[in-house]
């Protein structure tokens, strides 16, 4: 299975929690590689123009624009490389964490949630299994820090990012995409301690967020 780590290459901090993220994996049989996101240096509102690409969804109170635009813009180039590897993909933020093994059966769906929500209220099930999405009232990822989507499915959203684009953890929704999963027990959690994308107000609800909490 083809895993990456989103990273921001020349931020320190960054890299420091892809190691991170690569040590844990290896715990449990993963290796994961470095996938180099886009950040405000490449001009993302230029990106999105030349792709027809819609920003009105990013202008909100909780996020810097550029800053979720290459969010954004990082996560559909792996969605690009799944596709192109007509691989099942493991796709990680820098922060994520490995706390157990991945569930063999992810392999059968399109799209698994396999992250902790990492931001406020919660559910979750009574017993082990994969289910439709749950964890956020709404429908909408717990936080993007990690999932397994297939070829097909990232070509389904692919597709669907030149319709609706939108800040990725919203972006990622079963109203749009009825057959994403999400599993139970969650076998990774976010370990951050700083942000890029999100101001203060868009950090309050951060299970993480503390007086040392960096926003960068």
């Amino acid at each position: 299975m083809k895993s990456y780590i989103i990273t921001i290459a020349d931020n320190k901090l960054s890299m420091a929690k892809a190691v991170e993220c690569q040590n844990s994996a290896l715990k449990y049989g993963y290796k994961p590689q470095i996938f180099v996101a886009t950040t405000p240096k490449d001009d993302p509102i230029s990106i999105f123009k030349k792709e027809n690409l819609s920003t009105e969804k990013f202008k909100d109170q909780y996020s810097k624009l550029e800053p979720a635009l290459s969010c954004f813009l990082s996560h559909r180039n792996v969605w690009k490389k799944c596709v192109e590897t007509n691989e099942h993909t493991l796709v990680l933020e820098h922060d994520a964490i490995f706390k157990n093994y991945i569930p063999p059966s992810v392999r059968k769906h399109d799209f698994v949630n396999l992250g902790k929500p990492s931001f406020g209220r919660y559910k979750k099930p009574d017993t082990i299994g994969i289910y439709e999405l749950f964890s956020k009232a709404g429908g909408y990822m717990p936080g993007a820090h990690g999932y397994i989507i297939s070829p097909d499915g990232a070509n389904r959203l692919l597709k669907h990012s030149y319709k609706n684009p939108a800040p990725a953890d919203l972006f990622l929704n079963k109203t749009d995409f009825p057959w994403m999963m999400e599993c139970y027990p969650w076998p990774i959690e976010a370990e951050d301690t700083f942000t890029t994308i999100q101001n203060e107000n868009g950090c309050k609800a951060k299970h993480n967020y503390n007086d040392q909490y960096k926003i960068i």
